[in-house]
């Protein structure tokens, strides 16, 4: 969290749109951010996260990859490429989206 501004502006592709998820959300200050991470660890377990590219362009970095979570209630696999897009200024991250399959995030834990 100490990377992070405080007023970093989060973002997940899948926006809250599932109520079982709701964490996967946006955010707009680093003290909320306890719920996005307090939601995966209760909820996920990481299997894999692998990092395939790290493009970087003045303030920004872009992660392309791939990642497995496995959930702790339904015991359904997701595997889905990943993409995350960080800002950085001073030193801090002030922006952040990440990018996933969402329909399988959903079906996971249906």
């Amino acid at each position: 969290m100490s990377i992070c501004a405080e007023n970093i502006a989060f973002g997940s592709l899948s926006q809250g749109a599932e109520p079982r998820v709701a964490y996967l959300t946006g955010y707009n200050a680093r003290d909320e951010l306890g719920r996005y991470f307090e939601g995966l660890a209760r909820d996920w377990e990481m299997i894999e996260y692998k990092v395939n590219h790290l493009v970087a362009q003045q303030d920004r970095v872009v992660m392309l990859g791939h990642c497995s979570w496995r959930n702790k209630h339904t015991g359904k696999v997701v595997s889905t490429p990943k993409a995350d897009s960080w800002r950085f200024a001073n030193g801090k991250a002030v922006e952040y989206y990440e990018y996933f399959d969402t329909a399988q995030v959903h079906a996971a834990v249906a």
